[in-house]
């Protein structure tokens, strides 16, 4: 109980500090919407060092002042849509696997696992554990929300509907063994599992009335401390602010964190954020921007990181084919001018300071075999663009606006997200200034993330309203999820586009059910060249992860964000 009272005083202390800069305050908000091998085990006292096998020593306790422009949009796992919530999931609840950095895996809540012959069934050996508030962690957790999820998949639980496809059913014969029954055999079972959250029951299970909708309409924020089961628990949540998480003495795992908490920081402004670091107020910092990187790296008392990574930035289409208005956007004609239009090299060097490259699929560069690359962008090409448009009778009027063949003028609003992680609104000046070479007039709804999404989807999850959107994706390195985000299944859920194409639909069963992984990879090329042809998403530029922390830190994993514990577990200060 000491501890606990000595971190809580060591944290207020923190937070003062911390609420200067970041984006906003407000306490526990939030809102409803429609992602060394293991450290020393034991308890440990604050101050203590330990050999390090990244040199030095390990000093620990203490706490990890996060920076970030990404904010944990909801704690409610059926709602959330951020990088960061998908992240805090993943440290507060157990999953059954974890990649290693090696894109392998390796067991988290299970120890181990097997197969039937056909397939079908797969059989885990859960840990044995408790959650924070005592009560025991037993694998009918874990069949009780795949049951939920699977029940309700096509409403209030789509969101993580994805990651248990073609599941039938889940079942416990025992605490420690968790059965999960497939209608099929399934190529991808692994990765999918990777992002199942296992919940508590004894909390959840008064949610399912309604539907299952009263799911989404829960807010954990409210019920704080978090009940989890993982390395850390959350105790205070500022969906603009600083979030607080700590070490939960509860967690099943080998690898306790060396820290005691993490101050996760949200900023609205980057060149803020980056001045909290370098003022010493942070000890480590996502996100970082392109002009802010070379300064950091040449700075001795910095460690930067800059590595590949699985966030594709896009421009969207409205693609419901039954859009009451603006139905020229449809065109397939209309939107190679537009692409023509886009000078992808200009927003990588510009906008992102040369760490992005210019891409053309949904699935990133990081995902390896399963990108396509025979696919090839159409070139930036502002004549090419201006002719497609003349063909079609799109004429110019006196103000250089083009006027479609029924009167209307080619001028259109393009929503953006405010906690976008890049700039986007440099972003959209290069797209809205090629744009206007070829007379179509676009300009900025910059609205917060949650109304954007909800703008995207009006009304009622219709996709009937908006025309067009700038924002990204941050991808696994399995493709499934991204391949789902565009099927019809998925309006209401993760769909920002109102793309619904049968064909499309059945090569995404089809590649999930796929167990030769070479003809997988030769149907997931084939669903990229579709989208590509479609383009309800012109894709922009992939961008590289940049990071940065203090020197007298160390044990961060960048390459395992959102797929581990360990980048929370193994940071560590140097003694």
């Amino acid at each position: 109980m000491r501890t606990r009272v000595l971190l809580v005083a060591a944290m207020a202390a923190i937070l003062a500090a911390l609420a200067a800069g970041c984006g906003g305050g407000g306490s526990a908000s939030e809102e409803s919407a429609p992602p060394a091998e293991t450290a020393v085990g034991g308890e440990t006292v604050a101050g203590e060092t330990q050999p390090s096998e990244e040199g030095g020593e390990v000093k620990e306790g203490g706490i990890l002042r996060w920076g970030t422009l990404n904010n944990i949009d909801t704690l409610n796992p059926f709602n959330a849509y951020s990088a960061n919530a998908y992240v805090a999931f993943i440290m507060m609840y157990p999953i059954l696997v974890q990649y290693k950095e090696d894109q392998t895996f390796e067991g988290d809540w299970a120890e181990s696992w097997e197969t039937s012959d056909d397939g079908l069934v797969w059989t885990f050996k859960v840990k044995p554990g408790e959650w924070s508030d005592g009560t025991p962690l037993t694998a009918e957790d874990g069949a009780w929300t795949c049951n939920t999820i699977v029940k309700y998949a096509d409403g209030p639980t789509s969101f993580l509907a994805p990651f248990l496809s073609h599941v039938k059913e889940c079942s416990a014969p025992d605490p420690q063994t968790l059965v999960v029954t497939y209608d099929q055999a399934v190529g991808n079972v692994l990765p999918q599992l990777q992002q199942f959250f296992v919940l508590p029951k004894h909390v959840w299970e008064q949610y399912t009335a309604n539907d299952g909708d009263d799911l989404k309409t829960y807010l954990p924020s409210q019920d704080l401390p978090i009940v989890a089961a993982g390395p850390f628990t959350i105790t205070k949540f500022e969906k603009k602010g600083t979030t607080i998480f700590e070490k939960n003495p509860s967690y099943y795992g080998d690898d306790k964190p060396h820290v005691d908490a993490v101050g996760l920081v949200y900023y609205t402004n980057a060149d803020s954020m980056v001045e909290a670091f370098k003022a010493g107020e942070l000890d480590r910092i996502e996100d970082v921007p392109a002009a802010s990187f070379p300064t950091l790296e040449s700075d001795e008392n910095v460690v930067a990181s800059a590595i590949p990574g699985a966030e594709n930035t896009n421009f969207i289409l409205n693609s419901n084919p039954d859009k009451p208005k603006r139905r020229e956007l449809l065109d397939p004609e209309v939107r190679k001018a537009f692409e023509h239009a886009i000078n992808r090299d200009e927003i990588a060097e510009v906008a992102f300071g040369g760490f992005a490259q210019p891409t053309v699929s949904l699935i990133a560069p990081d995902a390896g075999k399963w990108m396509n690359t025979d696919l090839e962008a159409l070139p930036f090409d502002i004549a090419e663009g201006n002719r497609i448009l003349d063909e079609l009778g799109y004429t110019k009027g006196s103000d250089g606006v083009r006027v479609t063949p029924d009167g209307s003028r080619m001028e259109y609003e393009v929503i953006t997200p405010t906690d976008a992680n890049f700039n986007i609104n440099r972003e959209f000046e290069i797209v809205q200034a090629g744009l206007e070479q070829i007379g179509v007039k676009v300009t900025q709804k910059a609205l917060d993330g949650t109304t954007a999404f909800e703008e995207i989807g009006a009304p009622d999850w219709k996709y009937e309203t908006f025309d067009l959107s700038m924002w990204d994706w941050v991808g696994y390195w399995d493709p499934d999820f991204m391949l789902s985000v565009v099927t019809c299944d998925q309006w209401g859920g993760w769909s920002d586009t109102g793309y619904c194409n049968p064909e499309y639909d059945k090569l995404y069963q089809e590649q999930g059910v796929t167990l030769d992984q070479e003809e997988r990879r030769q149907i997931v090329w084939e669903m990229q060249e579709i989208l590509a042809n479609d383009r309800p998403y012109i894709q922009l530029v992939n961008m590289q992860v940049l990071g940065a922390w203090a020197k007298n830190w160390d044990g961060f994993i960048p390459e395992l964000g959102g797929y581990s514990k360990k980048p929370w577990t193994q940071p560590h200060q140097i003694g």
